[in-house]
């Protein structure tokens, strides 16, 4: 019995092993992939940071903003692809990673997302809203300040039904300006590309006076009391 037991398990334990190798192999190879296809379609001049999302780890280098109760935020992996899935179930927290870029050397940001599901509404969206302020996915820089309420933020929203390139103020603070890049549902990634000093004078009628301190990202349904998902990769940080 005991024989037939350790065989068992030893040829379990072989076949995850060989198993896991054609995957392990395959994420490695995504990685450079991504790496390659990243420096060629965002042309970024110094990069600063990228995130692959290749791997559970990758999410260890974020640290986690609960709002309302908690996003699930997990890495998956679809077609030798892998990326963050966040899927939000009346809840809304954001995952977020401090890093310094000067803004008199012209910081960019770029990622790649996707919504898979929307948060449902009863009254019509609109960016100064309180009442029911969700949006399927957000992406965030942030400007910190010694005093909190100094700090200046930009957030980049894909919204459902608000037009593209709409932009306004948030209904929580007038130091948190949005911009939307992305209307409703889209079958494939969409990839962006922003010039972080050019929204933020847009946004704010001015040049920044605060370096950036830290980049976010957050999908949420807590206001509407509903759920939404969404899928984000390949976030870089850099100068032109």
């Amino acid at each position: 019995m005991r024989k037939s037991y350790v065989i068992k398990w030893a040829l379990i334990i072989c076949f995850v092993i060989v198993g896991s190798i054609p995957l392990i192999l395959s994420l490695k190879d995504s990685c450079l992939k991504k790496a390659v296809r990243a420096k060629d379609r965002f042309k970024i001049g110094q990069l600063i940071k990228y995130f692959p999302f290749s791997k559970e780890s990758s999410l260890r280098e974020w640290e986690e903003k609960m709002l309302r109760g908690r996003v699930v935020y997990i890495i998956e992996q679809d077609q030798a692809e892998s990326f963050v899935r966040a899927k939000s179930t009346k809840t809304a927290s954001a995952l977020y990673y401090k890093v310094k870029l000067d803004v008199s050397k012209q910081p960019v940001i770029s990622w790649k997302w996707r919504v898979d599901k929307f948060p449902e509404r009863s009254i019509p969206e609109r960016i100064e809203d309180t009442k029911e302020e969700d949006f399927a996915a957000r992406v965030y820089v942030i400007f910190p300040a010694a005093f909190f309420t100094k700090s200046k933020v930009v957030e980049y929203i894909w919204s459902n039904t608000i037009s593209e390139d709409t932009c306004g103020t948030s209904g929580y603070s007038k130091n948190i300006k949005v911009l939307v890049l992305e209307k409703g549902k889209a079958d494939d990634w969409r990839f962006e590309k922003r010039d972080v000093c050019g929204d933020y004078t847009r946004l704010f009628g001015e040049g920044p006076r605060l370096d950036v301190g830290a980049i976010a990202f957050m999908t949420d349904a807590d206001s509407t009391k509903t759920s939404a998902d969404a899928v984000y990769d390949e976030i870089t940080v850099g100068y032109k």
